[in-house]
């Protein structure tokens, strides 16, 4: 549209011009310039010529001009595109990212995206762009558990709200525990462990040993919970409780917690054979140990026990001794509560 006015404007211009010589001057003129011939026309001609070739040269500027600007411009709009993209990617939790911008007005703030995540208000529902309000509709519907189509998306296992939609499904019981263990890779430790705190509920011995790489406290407590109970009971011989228990690294307070949870079901003897040879091959389950025979009533052997150890070892379960000695009788229960809470 520019264009155009100018150029009407310039030819109206050499036209008044042409006809403002021609006016006053009739006459035509030739010559010759660096030996080219100019043949015979008005004077008039001869001004209109510099105007129309000063037209073209402005006219051949500008299009140049309009041409780095409309680089600019693209350049501009593809890296918006991509700042999008990268903002999307940054609220989806989207870590392998890496995006190149072109212009200085994004390359600074396309940096930062490229290495932030971004959590948005809870409030914050939609900004009037279709990549990011799906994002921020899919953050919202994933973490009031709905169930979404997460799968166009394409996210990694590994991104938290992938984790989190699949521990949805788990709950919703859309993926069942048998699926999410067979499937490791796919689901990942976060997801796999909390499929295996349920699993250890009900399944088999040997279905939840072939899995022990995912145990963890809190399911093995669980798991041993079930030594001779009525519901979904299971046997183990001391040497494969041990084997099992050897999974994970336990303080003397989970050893102590240990045979508290074992007391509900386990059969006395076994209990004080399995914290006894425990103790022979860890110094940290003696306080379990104790704990054990204590609460069992195996008052002389424990006692014995406690009499063969340095003076600043095992204060309380020698103050519990003391205890019993002088008719103070205690649930030896009442001195690890704590471990329990």
């Amino acid at each position: 549209m520019q264009l155009k006015r100018y150029t009407i404007g310039s030819f109206i211009l050499m036209i008044l011009v042409g006809l403002a010589v021609y006016s006053i001057n009739t006459q035509s003129i030739s010559f010759d310039i660096l030996g080219i011939h100019f043949p015979n026309f008005p004077i008039a001609f001869w001004v209109l010529v510099p105007l129309a070739l000063l037209y073209l040269a402005s006219v051949l500027h500008m299009a140049v001009y309009v041409l780095v600007g409309n680089f600019k411009l693209r350049r501009l709009s593809r890296d918006h595109e991509k700042m999008v993209d990268a903002l999307r990617d940054s609220l989806l939790g989207i870590s392998e990212r890496n995006y190149v911008f072109k212009s200085d007005a994004y390359k600074f703030m396309g940096k930062l995206i490229d290495n932030s995540l971004i959590l948005p208000y809870e409030n914050l529902r939609d900004i009037g762009n279709e990549k990011i309000d799906e994002a921020l509709t899919l953050l919202a519907d994933v973490k009031a558990h709905k169930k979404v189509d997460i799968k166009k998306f394409h996210l990694a296992h590994t991104t938290s709200l992938m984790i989190q939609n699949n521990l949805n499904r788990l709950e919703r019981g859309e993926l069942t525990a048998d699926e999410v263990l067979s499937r490791h890779d796919t689901y990942g430790d976060v997801v796999c462990q909390k499929a295996y705190e349920s699993y250890v509920k009900t399944a088999s011995m040997g279905s939840v040993i072939k899995y022990k790489n995912l145990l963890t406290k809190s399911s093995l407590f669980t798991f041993l919970g079930r030594i001779n109970n009525a519901e979904n009971g299971i046997e183990m011989n001391n040497d494969e409780l041990i084997n099992l228990i050897k999974s994970l690294k336990l303080t003397n307070h989970d050893f102590i917690n240990l045979s508290i949870a074992l007391a509900k079901n386990m059969i006395p003897e076994q209990r004080i054979r399995l914290f006894e040879s425990m103790s022979e091959q860890c110094d940290d389950v003696m306080e379990a140990y104790f704990y054990t025979l204590y609460d069992l009533q195996m008052i002389d052997t424990a006692n014995e026990l406690l009499n063969n150890t340095a003076h600043d070892e095992y204060q309380i379960f020698k103050a519990y001794r003391d205890l019993k000695r002088s008719n103070k009788h205690y649930d030896i229960a009442i001195f690890f509560r704590r471990y329990c809470d």
